[in-house]
C-alpha cells in the first residue's frame, strides 16, 4: 500500500523518508511506467529540482519506470516548465518532474504528464 496522504489534487508530495521514501517512489514509478506504456508512450523524461532528495528519488523513479520496460531519459535538474517542454521537444509526450515546489525542504514530490495529459 502506498500512503494515501501523499495524493493531491495535481501532484504526490510529502515529506522525504517518511511519507515519501525511495520505494515509494521506485512503486510509482512502476505505476508510471505502466501507464506510459499503456498510450503507447515508450520513454518519459525525467527532471528534478535543486532539493537534496532530488538525486536518489530520480534514480527510484528511474528503476520503477524501467522495471516496467519504458526508457527513462534523465535531464538532470531543471525547472519543471523545462521538463515539461522536454517531453514535447523529445517526443516521448510524458515526464516528471521530481519537485518538493514551494513546500519546506523537508518535503518533495512528483508532477507527472502522460500522453501530455497532467495526472490529477
Amino acid at each position: 500500500m502506498l500512503p494515501e496522504q501523499i495524493f493531491k489534487a495535481y501532484d504526490i508530495r510529502g515529506v522525504v523518508d517518511t511519507a515519501l521514501s525511495e520505494d515509494v517512489v521506485e512503486r510509482i514509478g512502476r505505476v508510471l511506467g505502466s501507464e506510459a506504456l499503456e498510450h503507447d508512450q515508450t520513454s518519459i523524461i525525467v527532471g528534478r529540482d535543486g532539493r537534496l532528495s532530488g538525486p536518489r528519488l530520480v534514480d527510484a523513479l528511474a528503476r520503477g519506470v524501467m522495471a516496467t520496460g519504458c526508457d527513462v531519459i534523465d535531464i538532470g535538474q531543471a525547472p519543471t516548465p523545462v521538463i515539461y517542454f522536454a517531453g514535447f521537444h523529445l517526443e516521448t509526450q510524458s515526464a516528471v518532474a521530481v519537485t518538493g515546489s514551494h513546500n519546506p525542504p523537508e518535503y518533495n514530490g512528483l508532477k507527472i504528464v502522460i500522453a501530455g495529459e497532467t495526472l490529477a
